[in-house]
């Protein structure tokens, strides 16, 4: 069976924001385009991740909507490469119990993102295909 790869079932079509984006232009834009997190990235590499959770908390401790990307996001991102095997992906989930991962390529910069929906699309297709 041939193994499927993240790029094969990622979203090239990442909301991202650069480190310095203020939180309310972070939340009008996670409403813009009607997604529930966004990646945070310097220079085009992802350093961090915003989610509506983060957002909620960060208003919860005081900060005001003119505090800065860096300074809310989850730092601990974890990421995967596109060249890797879905499987690995579905690992990485299931063992840091996230639902988003952000895919990168060779050279580290953001390429893509990986829902847990397209892991679960992705499964689903490669057990089809078992059965052929």
């Amino acid at each position: 069976m041939m193994e499927e790869l993240v790029k094969e079932y990622m979203r090239s079509n990442v909301i991202s924001v650069d480190k310095e984006s203020k939180l309310k232009d972070v939340a009008k834009i996670m409403t813009e385009n009607n997604v529930g997190s966004v990646i945070v990235v310097d220079n085009g590499k992802p350093i961090g991740i915003i989610t509506e959770k983060d957002i909620v908390r960060a208003i919860g401790k005081g900060e005001d909507l003119n505090s800065l990307a860096k300074n809310i996001m989850t730092a601990s991102l974890i990421t995967i490469r596109e060249d890797s095997p879905i499987t690995g992906a579905l690992s990485i989930m299931r063992s840091s119990n996230i639902r988003h991962l952000p895919v990168v390529d060779n050279s580290g910069k953001l390429c893509g993102i990986l829902s847990i929906r397209d892991v679960a699309k992705a499964l689903d297709n490669m057990f089809e295909n078992s059965l052929d």
